[in-house]
């Protein structure tokens, strides 16, 4: 007779057993006695697999599970912990407090939201509603004579969201991240004003008005912050690295009374500045808590020694870090490669001959990654891929050519091309301020009835049936289409784009799109590969191949079982692992990007990036740095190697050490 186990489930026998389970790392931290303690956790070190034993560990000791905090970065992985937690002990653990930052805000504030002056039954709004209700404020505020546009609905909620949970004045908010709107603070204060009173006045909350809830709860209301402070023994977090300011003084604040305070996270993975994260949280932690304790984790269970003596050699020049070595639990592996490629077309073309080779040796498509710094990055390769017909999917959101930003600027080269396409037409005229979807339909109206839609477009009898914002929008529109088609005899398409970026257009980006100057960058990483293309139609026409099926895109978080090389950036990668990794364009001023060189925090983050980028590979890991690079007049630039190559490099050569990585030589 067959007998079947099964695994152990909340009311079994416990199914704990340290010795088995953890190495001497985790089962120190899994053990730890009480008081504030900080867990340095690195690359592949399991780390949630040490949360999991740590929240099983407290509840057999005798902590009740509704006495114990966890938080996260998402629902799931809350969800999953503590599954696994009450599948090792014999107690329910599921009675415990888990999830994000914003679960547990909305479960506090369901019981306390009167004392801030709201009902209890207020209704969650989510980004599409915050938009929808900016849109009215931004009407009512009566604002709309300025002769500047004004940033879109959704650029304000993420203004105000900045504001918000970094602790940074709107004034400098508007500085460091929009500068071309800063001379606007006046009305932009009184838009944002009012769409908080609107929202109080409607029930409504958004998600930065939890956390907002919860820290005021905590700050003005002392028998809410000593009610929950004792009722958690004790708190533990997740990825505290990437915690913000708001949510770091949350924390500190709930272990006001127990100090039972473990966080969890790796300062050499915090790479999320631009979003808000708050470095220091994690730094300063031994500094706000004198008395805490420091565990590291450093058996790394997914890369290979090389990899890792690679990461650890780059991440030790960042000055401002907790000291740490991964070391491998897996056997020795090939060296990473390091290879030098004359231009973006061949490190394409080499990336594409080498996945192909991989696949032959059986590695699984699905556990390739190719991962840059910035999403024009994978332009040439995301061509090339196409042309080998090697199936992708584009992690960090859409494929190069179909990001709006993007196809706005093509909307105007699709119309020089083809007069008669009116989904092009309508998209670029959207584009100019006070022109709405009923005076686009009127102005293609016009122009579609006449023999040539171009010759007109200043046509005097247009003008005259426009009106207010719509008619000044049109002429200046009129003017830069007419200079595009007196243009478009005399340039090819490349000069067409710097046109265009040189106009009102840019107006347009800056208004319409977050993270503006890296908008800008892809636009002119598309107007430097339209150089290569001396008319219209051979630009658009091969354009078009990357609407085919090879390449597909998921959304951030999703997962994806088919069999698709995965392209991402890295920050849209972390936490995540393949056999084989390929980081592109490892060039200074690429990565790390231009705007860090003179900025010591700047570079670190990039350095940080860059370990990020190394740690998500198992086995094979090849960097790529393009020699050359053409600008729009044809003129070849050289690329210096990334410093963060260069530094190990020359290392190598001081204290005569073995090079972290294998050069490898073209022949084409």
């Amino acid at each position: 007779m067959k007998t079947y186990k099964l695994n152990p489930t909340p009311g079994s026998a416990s199914g704990l057993d340290f010795e088995r389970d953890l190495n001497d790392e985790q089962r120190q931290v899994v053990t730890a006695g009480s008081g504030p303690l900080l867990v340095i956790a690195g690359a592949g070190t399991g780390k949630t697999h040490t949360l999991t034993y740590r929240v099983a560990y407290l509840v057999s000791k005798g902590v009740p599970p509704e006495n114990i905090l966890l938080l996260t970065f998402t629902n799931r992985a809350a969800r999953a912990m503590t599954s696994r937690a009450s599948a090792l002990i014999t107690t329910d653990v599921t009675r415990q407090w888990s999830g994000t930052f914003h679960s547990v805000a909305n479960r506090v504030l369901r019981e306390h939201a009167p004392l801030l002056g709201y009902p209890k039954d207020y209704t969650i709004i989510d980004g599409e509603d915050a938009q929808t209700l900016m849109k009215s404020c931004i009407a009512e505020a009566g604002v709309g004579h300025l002769d500047r546009k004004l940033p879109r609905a959704s650029m304000l909620t993420r203004l105000l969201s900045t504001t918000l949970n970094t602790g940074v004045s709107l004034s400098d908010a508007l500085f460091e991240r929009y500068p071309y709107f800063a001379h606007l603070v006046t009305p932009i204060e009184k838009i944002l004003h009012l769409y908080q009173i609107r929202k109080k006045e409607m029930g409504l909350m958004d998600f930065d008005d939890l956390l907002v809830g919860w820290h005021r709860l905590l700050t003005e209301h002392p028998e809410v912050r000593r009610h929950y402070a004792a009722r958690f023994e004790h708190i533990l977090v997740d990825e505290y690295q990437d915690t913000n300011h708001l949510q770091g003084a949350i924390v500190d604040l709930m272990a006001s009374v127990h100090g039972n305070l473990m966080v969890v996270g790796d300062d050499c993975q915090s790479i999320y500045a631009f979003r808000g994260a708050n470095y220091r949280n994690i730094l300063e932690f031994p500094e706000r808590y004198p008395d805490a304790r420091q565990y590291r984790l450093e058996i790394n269970y997914r890369s290979t020694p090389q990899i890792l003596e690679l990461a650890n050699r780059s991440i030790r020049y960042n000055v401002h870090q907790f000291q740490k070595t991964l070391r491998a639990d897996r056997p020795e592996g090939p060296m990473p490669a390091h290879i030098h490629l004359r231009d973006p077309n061949q490190q394409a073309a080499f990336v594409c001959q080498r996945i192909l080779e991989l696949v032959d040796e059986g590695t699984e498509l699905s556990n390739i990654a190719v991962l840059y710094r910035s999403h024009h990055h994978s332009l040439e390769l995301q061509l090339e891929m196409t042309r080998c017909e090697i199936p992708f999917v584009v992690r960090s959101g859409l494929r190069f050519f179909e990001q709006a930003h993007i196809k706005d600027a093509l909307s105007y080269l699709r119309f020089l091309f083809n007069p008669r396409d009116e989904l092009a037409f309508l998209r670029l005229v959207r584009q100019w301020y006070g022109i709405g979807n009923k005076r686009a339909q009127d102005i293609w109206l016009f122009l579609s009835s006449q023999p040539d839609a171009l010759a007109a477009i200043d046509d005097p009898a247009l003008l005259g049936s426009l009106g207010g914002r719509a008619k000044t929008s049109w002429e200046r529109a009129s003017k830069l289409l007419s200079r595009l088609r007196s243009d478009r005899l005399a340039t090819g398409p490349d000069q067409l784009l710097e046109t265009l970026l040189q106009s009102e257009f840019k107006d347009h980006i800056q208004s319409t799109y977050d993270q503006a100057d890296n908008r800008i960058a892809d636009l002119e990483q598309l107007a430097n590969y339209a150089a290569q293309y001396e008319s219209l139609d051979h630009l658009l026409g091969e354009i078009s191949l990357l609407s085919g099926i090879s390449g597909q895109e998921i959304g951030v978080g999703e997962a994806f079982d088919d069999q698709f090389v995965c392209l991402s950036s890295v920050h849209q990668a972390k936490g995540l692992e393949w056999d084989a990794v390929f980081i592109l364009s490892l060039s200074d001023g690429e990565f790390p990007h231009q705007s860090a060189s003179q900025d010591q925090a700047q570079m670190e983050e990039e350095r940080r990036l860059f370990y990020v980028a190394t740690t998500r590979a198992k086995r094979d890991l090849h960097l790529c740095h393009p020699l050359i690079k053409t600008t729009r007049d044809r003129t070849p630039v050289v690329l210096r190697e990334s410093p963060f190559v260069q530094e190990l490099r020359d290392e190598s050569h001081v204290e005569q050490r073995p090079l972290p990585w294998e050069d490898w030589k073209i022949e084409a």
